[in-house]
């Protein structure tokens, strides 16, 4: 049962990354209209939870800061994969982003002593080749493959997402889930917030009357984001944890699958690049990130 919810989250997922894509590229004038709807839903699902649940008597003003904290670093990893999202490729992008297990593990050495064995090692290699090779693009003089500009933004998202699960990780010791998640979202929406202008407020209210930008808002951005996060946590409650997050990591493949149709002909919904040359570069990088992950968490 969880292997299905796992895929299933997974799936999801890379439907909200194509939505996202979607909206930034062609739908939403700027990156701060979706920062703006983005912190509504943040910080109305942290307040209905707090609400219901309430504060439980562990969470001591430190563990608070802390949870705070996580949420203040994946607030920067998602505004930075936003500002790459709207013009970097979608499938290239998540790939991208979706390496931060690597750095999880390299600050999980010195902070919390742990220890890599031959196969991890090999697992980080694959992970830091693959991105590495989806990374790159032919550049304008059509001689040589140049790193796209906007890949520093997406390796600082990983980075920044990377470290936002190491110290929840840590938070978790001493609060239940629920609370976790409600503080780490407020610190998320905290950072959000700081890209709002009042001309964004006018422009969500210009696009949310738009039916199409407003289904994909609805839909994509406050309804099935925390559909696939509720379904992953059911996956991570019934089954191994180390085996869910590897099933979860397939997430660039099906981003990669789901760009590369809807950029074709009969469905030119996105502007994915679909050269010979890109789709082979996809193809084999693609896997090597996604079995990379895999051994990283089956160990």
């Amino acid at each position: 049962m969880w292997m299905t919810l796992a895929i299933s989250a997974s799936l999801m997922f890379a439907v909200v990354s194509i939505i996202d894509k979607r909206l930034l590229a062609y739908n939403l004038p700027n990156v701060s209209v979706l920062m703006i709807w983005t912190v509504m839903g943040m910080a109305f699902y942290a307040i209905v939870i707090l609400f219901v649940t309430g504060m439980p008597s562990l969470a001591t003003p430190k563990i608070i800061l802390i949870c705070l904290c996580s949420g203040l670093s994946l607030g920067v990893g998602i505004s930075l994969m936003f500002l790459a999202l709207k013009y970097e490729e979608a499938s290239r992008a998540i790939a991208i982003v979706n390496t931060n297990p690597i750095f999880v593990t390299l600050l999980a050495i010195p902070l919390l002593g742990e220890y890599l064995n031959p196969t991890q090692w090999i697992a980080l290699f694959l992970i830091i080749a693959g991105s590495a090779l989806i990374s790159i693009k032919r550049s304008a003089n059509n001689q040589l493959l140049g790193f796209s500009r906007f890949t520093p933004l997406l390796i600082g998202s990983s980075f920044c997402w990377g470290l936002a699960h190491l110290i929840a990780k840590y938070a978790l010791e001493d609060l239940p889930l629920p609370t976790v998640f409600a503080i780490q979202q407020l610190g998320v929406a905290a950072v959000l917030a700081c890209y709002i202008r009042k001309r964004s407020w006018d422009g969500l209210l210009l696009c949310m009357r738009d039916r199409n930008t407003c289904l994909l808002m609805i839909f994509g951005e406050a309804i099935l984001p925390y559909i696939a996060i509720f379904v992953g946590l059911m996956a991570i409650s019934y089954g191994p944890v180390s085996l869910v997050t590897s099933v979860l990591a397939s997430r660039p493949m099906f981003v990669f699958l789901f760009a590369s149709l809807l950029s074709t002909q009969r469905l030119p919904l996105l502007d994915e690049t679909l050269t010979k040359e890109t789709l082979g570069i996809k193809v084999v990088s693609i896997p090597m990130i996604v079995l990379g992950v895999v051994l990283l968490n089956s160990l």
